[in-house]
């Protein structure tokens, strides 16, 4: 009875103090259902399952429209508000220790049949830190030119009317980091950025604009550390 009353109480404060510009619609709620599994398919149980809705495409009005966990075989069911709205969205997450997923659509002229989005199976990957420092123990005038390019750990999944956009989504895409070290900035330390657990990092870098050498770096640890001098 007292969680009853707690819920209701929330949905009335959502409605009070929710920003005008986003629409709830009183009489409709939408069922998110899935499955969260690891890079390895097991079940992850206690994932974080939150909605939100936006009228602002920009995230100014966001509202909490629905919250839940998935379940020991890692199955969620969460009841959620619902509204036409610029922005509708699912965040999936799991401690800081793995990626986070986002599922993103426009209500604003689309309801889902059944009044059900099923986002079916939704993998979060353990994440790794990788940290690096770049010094240069050689004369001055030595300039290094280099790059990193990895694998981005989270993933956003943009749907058009129940479609995968595929050109709006970026899931686990390509990043690259990089810069060129002079007199004026000759080191780069204590720098870091994340990466999936056991996926490769490619390391290149010239030295005094000559040739380009390339190094595949396998992440095997959740705090990799990575030194490099010229």
């Amino acid at each position: 009875m007292l969680r009853r009353l707690h819920f209701a109480i929330w949905l009335i404060l959502i409605a009070v103090f929710s920003c005008e510009d986003t629409e709830i619609q009183n009489n409709i709620r939408v069922l998110v259902i899935g499955n969260v599994t690891d890079q390895n398919t097991q079940p992850i149980a206690n994932a974080s399952i939150r909605v939100y809705a936006d009228a602002d495409a920009f995230g100014a009005d966001r509202v909490l429209l629905g919250e839940g966990v998935s379940d020991a075989s890692g199955n969620f069911n969460v009841t959620s508000l619902f509204g036409p709205n610029e922005l509708f969205l699912v965040d999936i997450s799991f401690g800081d220790q793995f990626s986070t997923y986002r599922y993103q659509t426009n209500t604003e002229e689309f309801t889902p049949g059944d009044l059900t989005f099923n986002l079916e199976t939704i993998e979060l990957k353990a994440i790794a830190n990788f940290n690096y420092n770049i010094i240069r123990e050689s004369g001055e005038d030595n300039t290094l030119q280099y790059s990193f390019s990895y694998f981005d750990a989270d993933c956003v999944e943009v749907y058009e009317d129940g479609v995968l956009n595929e050109t709006q989504s970026n899931c686990n895409g390509m990043r690259f980091i990089g810069s060129t070290l002079n007199n004026l900035s000759p080191n780069v330390e204590n720098r870091s950025f994340i990466v999936p657990l056991q996926s490769q990092v490619e390391f290149t870098y010239s030295l005094n604009e000559g040739d380009v050498i390339s190094e595949i770096i396998t992440i095997n640890s959740a705090e990799y550390a990575f030194e490099f001098s010229y």
